[in-house]
């Protein structure tokens, strides 16, 4: 298989598919790998990665009842691993690369069959989330440009990008819910996807238009809360009609507003601070997160913030209703707190505030506060 990949190294230079590492090219005269490989995994990782005994455990027969060190890997679920592009590592060649078609089949198989047959998500979300990367890159290789391409690509960044966003609410647990998943990995991941989707619908757009799109972009709005674009709505009004009035969109940008409410950003010179506002700043946010219009994938992007607007509205509380000496603020108890703080039981914010060093004590009335 070595010998056969040199010789098709050699040829691939001399036909014209793969550029040439000894001889200078000019940029616009790069050029652009196709793939070949009609299978999850090439022969040659496949065979590499068995000989290496570096095959997981999803890839190997579906057997519960035998050993780890005695499972049978099997080729027909073997998919492609991710690999950094580094120094001293050949380019890879065409029959590395999976076409389009094949790369949706991929991702099929990872968010379809995988998935489903799986006990749960964290059992599989580290071996998806590596070969849903390894997708990614074999699109990015060969940067597409034909239509039919270029739809089978977008349709495929849409789905990895949902798996990013149901990851990151299901897997956000007290405990790791296995030894080395990083949240912040995952969140890094989706946006570069999201960022290479956008860029899909912005470089297409006058050839193709995904029936998706303003779903995205609606994420989009939201993940900017933590930095809170001054011109947003400005930017948002250069986008086409039908993705600017969809009604996703608008409570996204509805989402946003009622967070910007609760912080006040004072632009690139000067640091954030907090607004003293009135509790229906935060209630309105808490509000529009539980109402119909927000999905369920909106309310996961969304969850990202719900412990800065939470810590800020404390703060506010904090600072507007504290007296000075032994007096104690009695007005805000803990039932206010559940709506006001976005929990659903008063155990729920006893836990949270408790965290935050606050004593909870009873008033006159019996109430806690």
């Amino acid at each position: 298989l070595k010998s056969n990949r040199e010789h098709e190294r050699k040829a691939a230079i001399k036909n014209g598919f793969l550029a040439d590492p000894d001889k200078p090219r000019k940029l616009k005269d790069a050029i652009t790998p196709v793939g070949t490989c009609q299978d999850m995994c090439s022969e040659f990782e496949r065979v590499s990665r068995i000989y290496e005994r570096d095959v997981w455990a999803p890839e190997h027969v579906r057997n519960r009842t035998t050993s780890r060190s005695k499972r049978v890997p099997m080729e027909s679920r073997m998919v492609k691993k991710f690999r950094r592009a580094a120094a001293g590592i050949d380019e890879q060649l065409p029959s590395d690369l999976r076409p389009p078609l094949v790369l949706q089949k991929t991702v099929d198989y990872l968010l379809n069959s995988l998935l489903s047959e799986s006990k749960s998500l964290a059992d599989v979300h580290h071996f998806i989330w590596d070969r849903a990367r390894a997708v990614r890159n074999d699109f990015s290789i060969q940067q597409l440009t034909k239509v039919p391409d270029v739809r089978v690509a977008i349709e495929c960044y849409e789905r990895i990008a949902r798996f990013h966003i149901v990851s990151m609410h299901k897997l956000a647990m007290p405990q790791k819910p296995y030894e080395s998943y990083e949240w912040f990995q995952e969140r890094e991941q989706l946006d570069k996807t999201l960022l290479s989707l956008i860029q899909y619908y912005d470089d297409n757009r006058a050839r193709y238009r995904s029936p998706n799109e303003a779903e995205f972009r609606a994420y989009c709005i939201i993940f900017q809360i933590h930095a809170h674009v001054p011109d947003m709505e400005h930017r948002i009004q250069e986008w086409p009609e039908d993705i600017m009035w969809n009604s996703r969109v608008q409570t996204a940008m509805k989402l946003y507003a009622a967070a910007g409410t609760v912080r006040n950003y004072q632009g690139p010179m000067r640091p954030e601070s907090t607004f003293k506002t009135a509790q229906q700043n935060w209630m309105g946010f808490w509000e529009i997160v539980k109402s119909p219009q927000v999905s369920y994938l909106m309310g996961c992007v969304a969850e990202v913030y719900f412990n800065q607007i939470r810590e800020t509205a404390m703060q506010c509380i904090f600072r507007t209703f504290k007296q000075g000496g032994a007096t104690r603020c009695r007005d805000w108890t803990v039932q206010d707190l559940v709506p006001a703080l976005g929990f659903d039981t008063e155990d729920e914010v006893k836990s949270y505030i408790q965290a935050h060093r606050f004593q909870i004590l009873t008033r006159e009335d019996g109430k806690e506060y």
